[in-house]
C-alpha cells in the first residue's frame, strides 16, 4: 500500500518542531506501507523566520530502517485573512503536478492530510482529480471559529463528507464537526499519541515547587492567566519554567515585571523534543492553561514522565485527564488557576499509575494501529449494486452497515434509491438517485422500472434488493446481466401488510398473498437470500441471517454517567404510531413522576392530535426527527427506553433495532412481553416485558423501574456487555462479507 502524507504543517529545516507530531507518528507505520510526505512551504520562509537556512525541494528523512521521502514544493504566501479561501485552492495548483509525477511513477492508494484547513480542503480537490481515496484527522483547536465562518462552512463539509474517513482526535472535535453536519457517517475518534519510551521517571519531590510550560507563546494558550495565578498564590518558593516561543512573548515578560514575580519565572525558549522529555523530569508539575486544544499532547508527555497536571477545560485536556491524574479548572479564570496549583500541591500522585495510564490509552503504536484500521483496504476490482425503491440513502441497515462494510472491505459500491437527494459520494459509496415520488402508487408501479433502467448502466459484479416490489425487477436484472443477485428481506412483509394503517382489511391480505408468493419465486430463481431475523428465515431455504446488531461505533459517545439512572428521563426512537404503543406510555404518564423524550416522526400526521389531548402529553418533550447523534445526546440522559408494540403476528416473530440501540448505549428496557423478548430477558436481565395494553401495569412499573437508580444503573450495564460482546453489527458483517466472497 503506497500512501502519500499531505500536510503544510510538518517539520522542516526552517522550522523544526512545526507538526512534529506528525514525524512521531510516520515513525511507526509497519514498514509494508509505502510512505511520502508533500509538505508545501511559502516562498521566502526561511527569511521570513530570520534564518539561514534553506528548505530544499525534496530531502530524506531516516526513520529508524525507513527512508522517508519529503517534497517541498512552493506557493506563494498572500494575507490569510483576506483571502482564505482560496488558501487551498493554491495548495492545489502547487502539489498537483508533483502528485501528477508521482503518480506515474506507481500507484497511490491514498492520500491522507492532517488538518482540514487548508490541506484536507486541497486534498480533496487533489483526491477527485486524480481518482484517489483521502483521509482527513482533525487536530484544528479553532475548529468551532472557522466552521462559524460562512465562507469557509461548505469548504469544510464538503472535504469531510467526500472523506473516505475523517478522524477527530478528541471527543470535542468530532462534536464540532457534528455540529457543523450532523449527519457526516465517516466520522472516527482516534486520540494523538506518543512514544512513553521517551520518557523517563521525573526526580522524586517531597513538595511540588517546580512548574513547567510547554506550548507556543500565543495569547489564547493563557500563560498571562498562569503568570496571574503565580502572583495569587504568593509563594516565591514556586517557581515557573516557561518552554517555547512566539509572538506574545514580550508581553509576557512584561508581565512578570508587573505582578512582581520576575525571579519566580524562567523563559527557556523553544526546545527540541529530546530537550523537553529532559525539563519534564527536572520539574513536579506541568500547568496547562490553554483557552482551546483539539487534544493537547503536551499533557501526556507530562504524564508519561510521572508528573501531575494542572490544566483548563480547553477542548482536549477534559478527555485526557481523570482525577487520580491532576486537577481540572475552567479557562481565563486566574483565581482558578491558582486553586488548581493549590490543590495539586496538597495531594500526592503515584508516578507509576500516571505512567501506566498513558501506555495503557494513549501509546503511539496502538494509535497508529488503529488510524490504519481505517485506511480503505486494497481494492478487491469486484462492485457491488445495492438497489432500494422505498429506503433512503441514511438507512442504517442499507447504508451505514452494508455499503459502507462492503465500501471498508474493499468494494467498489453503488446505491440507486428513490429519495429525491440528488447524487453523491458518501465514505467511499457512489449514490444515485431517480428521483422521489408523490404518491405510494406511483413508486410502487414506475420506480422498480427507473432503478432497473439505471442499474443496467452500473457495471457491478452482484446486485442487492432490499423490497419485495423490486423482485421482478431483479429477476429481469440477473436475466440480462447474468450476474448475481441477493434479496434482502428486512421484515416479515406477508404479515406486515395484515396490519397497515392505510389498508383495509381486504387490500392487506391481497397484498400478503401477493407477497407470499412472488417470495417464493425470488428464493428459487434469486442466488441468496439475507433475513433480518430467524423467524423471518424460516420462510426461506437456505436464508443467511444477517441480524440488525447496533453499529457499536454510534453508541460509544453515550456518556457513561450513573446519575442519568437517577433522572426520571424515559425515551422512544423510532416510527410514532398506534402499532407502536406510544399512546399507551402516554396514558400512564398522567399517574408517573418522569419526563417521555419522544424522537421521530409521526407515521400518520393526525395521530399526534390524538396524543395531545391526553393529559399526561404535559409530560412529553417532543424532538422529531433526529440524526444518530442527537440520539445518542437523548439517550445519555435517559434512565430508560421504551418499546411497548402491540401484539401483532409480524411483531411477535422480530426484534426492533430500537432495543439493541438501547442497550448499545447503557439504556434498560421496557418490552412488550411478546416471545422474542421473552428469549431475550431470559438470557440477559437487561429490562423488563409487560403487557402493552395494560396501562395501569405500565404506571406500576416503570413507577417501581424509576424509584430504584441502582437496579436501573446495573440493568443498563449489563445490556451495554451484552451487545458488545455478542448483539454488534461488528460482529455480524463477517457473515455479510463471506457471502459475497462466495458468491464472487
Amino acid at each position: 500500500m503506497r500512501v502519500i502524507f499531505i500536510n503544510s504543517i510538518f517539520p522542516n529545516p526552517v522550522e523544526t518542531n512545526s507538526g512534529i507530531f506528525v514525524l512521531r507518528n510516520l515513525s511507526f507505520y509497519p514498514e509494508d506501507i509505502e510512505l511520502e510526505v508533500i509538505s508545501p512551504v511559502p516562498v521566502g520562509l526561511a527569511h521570513r523566520r530570520g534564518k539561514k537556512l534553506k528548505v530544499p525541494l525534496q530531502r530524506t528523512i531516516i526513520l529508524g530502517s525507513r527512508e522517508l521521502t519529503v517534497y517541498h514544493p512552493r506557493f506563494v504566501m498572500l494575507p490569510r485573512n483576506l483571502i482564505r479561501p482560496w488558501v487551498p485552492y493554491i495548495e492545489y495548483l502547487c502539489v498537483l503536478p508533483l502528485l501528477k509525477r508521482l503518480m506515474r511513477q506507481g500507484k497511490i492508494d491514498l492520500l491522507h492530510a492532517n488538518f482540514a484547513m487548508p490541506d484536507g480542503i486541497a486534498t480533496r480537490m487533489l483526491a477527485k482529480k486524480l481518482d484517489i481515496p483521502y483521509i482527513i484527522t482533525e487536530h484544528q483547536g479553532s475548529l468551532k471559529e472557522l466552521l462559524a465562518k460562512r465562507n469557509l462552512r461548505q469548504l469544510f463539509k464538503s472535504a469531510y463528507r467526500d472523506a473516505f474517513k475523517v478522524i477527530a482526535v478528541s471527543e470535542t472535535t468530532r462534536k464540532t464537526i457534528l455540529e457543523a453536519d450532523p449527519a457526516l457517517a465517516n466520522l472516527r475518534v482516534i486520540p494523538n499519541g506518543i512514544d512513553p519510551s521517551l520518557f523517563q521517571p521525573a526526580l522524586p519531590s517531597k513538595r511540588i515547587s517546580k512548574l513547567i510550560y510547554i506550548g507556543n507563546l500565543l495569547e489564547f494558550k493563557g500563560v498571562h492567566f498562569l503568570l496571574k495565578a503565580l502572583q495569587l498564590i504568593v509563594d516565591p518558593e514556586l517557581k515557573l519554567s516557561i518552554v517555547g516561543d512566539g509572538p506574545y512573548s514580550a508581553k509576557l515578560k512584561s508581565l512578570c515585571t508587573e505582578y512582581g514575580i520576575e525571579k519566580q519565572v524562567e523563559f527557556l525558549g523553544e526546545k527540541t523534543p529530546d530537550e523537553v522529555a529532559l525539563l519534564l523530569t527536572n520539574h513536579d508539575a506541568l500547568v496547562h492553561p490553554s483557552f482551546r486544544e483539539s487534544f493537547g499532547i503536551v499533557v501526556l508527555e507530562a504524564l508519561a514522565s510521572g508528573i501531575p497536571v494542572v490544566a483548563t477545560c480547553n477542548g482536549g485536556s477534559e478527555y485526557i485527564l481523570k482525577p487520580e491524574h491532576g486537577v481540572l479548572v475552567p479557562p481565563r479564570d486566574a483565581q482558578a488557576l491558582a486553586d488548581g496549583i493549590t490543590e495539586l500541591r496538597q495531594r500526592h500522585f503515584d508516578p507509576q499509575v500516571l505512567r501506566d495510564y498513558v501506555k495503557d490509552n494513549y501509546s503511539i503504536q496502538n494509535v497508529v494501529a488503529r488510524t490504519i484500521n481505517e485506511y480503505p483496504k486494497a481494492q478487491k476490482g469486484k462492485c457491488i449494486c445495492h438497489l432500494s425503491s422505498v429506503h433512503v440513502r441514511g438507512d442504517v441497515r442499507v447504508f451505514y452497515k452494508q455499503c459502507v462494510s462492503l465500501a471498508e472491505d474493499g468494494y467498489k459500491v453503488h446505491l440507486v434509491v428513490a429519495d429525491g437527494a440528488r447524487h453523491e459520494r458518501k465514505s467511499g459509496v457512489i449514490i444515485h438517485d431517480i428521483g422521489d415520488f408523490t404518491s405510494r402508487k406511483k413508486r410502487f408501479l414506475i420506480a422498480p422500472w427507473k432503478i432497473l433502467h439505471r442499474a443496467r448502466f452500473i457495471p457491478a459484479d452482484a446486485y442487492q434488493i432490499h423490497d419485495p416490489e423490486l423482485i421482478p425487477m431483479a429477476i429481469l436484472l440477473k436475466y440480462i446481466s447474468g450476474k448475481p443477485v441477493v434479496y434482502d428481506v428486512h421484515e416479515s412483509y406477508p404479515r406486515l401488510f395484515l396490519h397497515k394503517e392505510y389498508l383495509s382489511p381486504w387490500q392487506g391480505k391481497l397484498i400478503s398473498s401477493g407477497i407470499r408468493i412472488v417470495e417464493k419465486i425470488a428464493a428459487r430463481c434469486l442466488d441468496a437470500t439475507i433475513t433480518a431475523t430467524e423467524s423471518i428465515a424460516e420462510q426461506f431455504s437456505d436464508a443467511v441471517v444477517l441480524n440488525n446488531y447496533p453499529l457499536l461505533s454510534e453508541w460509544e459517545s453515550v456518556a457513561d454517567n450513573p446519575e442519568r439512572y437517577a433522572s426520571r428521563n424515559i425515551c422512544y426512537l423510532g416510527s410514532i404510531s398506534e402499532e407502536r404503543g406510544v399512546g399507551q406510555v402516554v396514558k400512564a404518564l398522567e399517574n408517573v413522576d418522569c419526563t417521555f423524550h419522544l424522537a421521530g416522526t409521526y407515521a400518520i400526521p393526525e395521530y399526534r392530535e390524538e396524543l395531545v389531548a391526553m393529559p399526561g402529553f404535559k409530560k412529553v418533550v417532543e424532538y422529531g426527527f433526529v440524526n444518530r447523534q442527537e440520539a445518542a445526546e437523548m439517550f445519555s440522559k435517559c434512565a430508560i427506553g421504551v418499546l411497548l408494540q402491540n401484539s401483532n403476528p409480524n411483531h411477535l416473530f422480530s426484534l426492533a433495532t430500537k432495543i439493541f440501540e438501547y442497550m448499545a448505549a447503557g439504556l434498560p428496557i421496557l418490552v412488550s412481553d411478546q416471545p422474542e423478548y421473552w428469549k431475550l430477558l431470559d438470557r440477559a436481565a437487561v429490562g423488563l416485558y409487560i403487557d402493552p395494553s395494560d396501562v395501569s401495569l405500565i404506571q406500576k412499573t416503570l413507577t417501581e423501574m424509576l424509584s430504584d437508580p441502582e437496579r436501573l444503573a446495573k440493568m443498563g450495564a449489563e445490556g451495554k456487555r451484552y451487545v458488545t460482546q455478542e448483539l454488534s453489527w461488528e460482529k455480524e458483517k463477517e457473515k455479510y462479507l463471506r457471502l459475497y466472497q462466495e458468491l464472487l
